[in-house]
């Protein structure tokens, strides 16, 4: 393999988060979350002396955001504000996270469904200390996937995939970028259709 040839993995220094209708991208620290599916063993009894291995229900843990206090991270409390006041139809967001190459251009992706945040943790002060004031907000959320798209076969005919970056760049105002309005739409009805008959 030549040096060309390489491909390197990418540093996980760089990313931008991407909130619908919050102006947020820039993050000191993103621990994105785990998938697992745990075990469930059954056995009927004319099997074999062995359980069989079946699926659970799929798990996942919560995405945690870090983030410098500025007077534009006031968006994430007002967020975890709509939880705690039940607007839970407007709380449920999509949510995406980009790794970003060396050139700064959209390397991996994930994108999370009915995204919200179940725990906001304000900065500890320290007057003695010389240090950036953090808050940190625990993101809980129905599934996400790693997104990748196919951009069709090389010339020897595999398949290549490629990640689908964000258009655009970092998003400077309004919605970000690649977000399904049409699931946001239909969660919204299916919040409010809840909310009528309680």
């Amino acid at each position: 393999m030549t040096e060309d040839e390489r491909d390197d993995p990418h540093l996980r220094t760089r990313f931008i988060v991407e909130i619908e209708g919050l102006v947020v991208a820039g993050f000191s620290g993103c621990r994105l979350p785990t998938a697992r599916s745990p075990v469930v063993e059954y056995r009927e009894g004319t099997d074999l002396p062995t359980a069989r291995k079946l699926p659970g229900l799929n798990e996942y843990s919560p995405l945690v955001l870090e983030t410098g206090v500025t007077d534009r991270s006031a968006e994430l409390a007002a967020w975890r504000t709509l939880v705690e006041q039940g607007r839970m139809a407007e709380a449920r967001r999509p949510l995406a996270v980009t790794l970003l190459d060396a050139a700064g251009h959209g390397a991996a992706r994930w994108e999370f469904s009915a995204a919200w945040p179940s725990a906001y943790e304000a900065p500890r002060l320290d007057a003695t200390a010389s240090a950036v004031a953090v808050e940190r907000l625990v993101v809980v959320h129905e599934g996400f996937e790693r997104v990748v798209e196919d951009d069709g076969d090389d010339e020897d005919g595999v398949s290549n995939p490629v990640v689908n970056p964000p258009k655009g760049g970092v998003p400077q105002s309004g919605k970000p970028q690649d977000i399904d309005e049409s699931r946001r739409a239909s969660m919204l009805e299916a919040d409010e259709a809840e909310s009528d008959e309680a």
